[in-house]
């Protein structure tokens, strides 16, 4: 397995894409700039290529880029393999939320053997930041290497409130994540696991099983969590009101192994 590229800045990345042309199939750099493009590139295979750098991929829109001055967009981190009709080379799949799910999901239905231990986890504790999930547990494929951003898209990053506003994801943002989040329109809600993880939080938000809040830094420190990335921001994670009407059963298993939740009187 190779060692995971997780950069906190634009220009680590760059720096360490620079030291490790090979693993793109690049024989050497031509021309390295601060604008658009970033690179001029040789490839392996004799290819010269305009490339953008970014840290996020989506970045390449919001900086309004010329697609037609670039052939490739280096990320550290991107969904897709193209962006605006540019093809995308990345270093790490980009685990991303949006403020509010794109598309929701049926709550209905079983649940995976990974959604019910978290799905448990989450209610059992009342609520629990994202990041302490894997070490609530003894699930092996909880915990891992990846890393949750949430989006916000750039009129979200201008409209930032001074006041308070119930429940923002917003309201507990540092001075660093504010930052940060200006900059590259990701913050940072969850670290240290697996992709089964990622997809199944995923999964159980897009059902409206679970939901997130923003929380306090003692909060989640109390949850064993501390972060240092400058666009942290202490997340937490919760069961829902349709999550209990619909999995209750699954929910009792999960917190009481030894009962018989067919029997529970409360289980209808």
């Amino acid at each position: 397995m190779r060692e995971a590229a997780i950069f906190q800045t634009e220009a680590e990345f760059r720096e360490w894409f620079e030291k490790n042309l090979g693993r793109f199939g690049v024989k050497r750099v031509i021309l390295s700039q601060e604008v658009c493009p970033d690179y001029v590139l040789e490839m392996d295979n004799g290819q010269v290529l305009r490339v953008e750098a970014e840290l996020f991929a989506i970045n390449f829109r919001y900086h309004k880029h010329d697609p037609a001055k670039v052939d490739l967009i280096l990320a550290c981190y991107a969904k897709a393999p193209d962006l605006d009709g540019v093809p995308v080379v990345t270093a790490n799949k980009l685990w991303c939320e949006e403020i509010e799910p794109l598309e929701l999901l049926p709550a209905e239905g079983p649940l995976s053997e990974i959604e019910e231990v978290i799905l448990t986890i989450v209610h059992g504790t009342g609520g629990i930041d994202i990041s302490a999930i894997a070490a609530r547990s003894t699930y092996g494929s909880l915990s891992g290497e990846h890393e949750i951003f949430m989006r916000l898209p750039p009129d979200t990053v201008k409209a930032v409130p001074r006041g308070r506003i119930d429940d923002s994801i917003l309201n507990v943002v540092s001075p660093e994540a504010k930052q940060f989040m200006k900059k590259y329109h990701h913050v940072l809600i969850g670290a240290g696991l697996s992709v089964e993880a990622c997809t199944a939080l995923s999964t159980l938000r897009g059902r409206g099983l679970v939901s997130y809040r923003p929380m306090e830094i003692a909060a989640a420190l109390y949850d064993g969590v501390l972060i240092r990335h400058p666009g942290w921001v202490p997340t937490e994670v919760q069961s829902t009101k349709r999550a209990w009407e619909l999995h209750r059963g699954t929910i009792l298993r999960g917190m009481f192994p030894r009962r018989d939740a067919e029997s529970d009187p409360t289980e209808e």
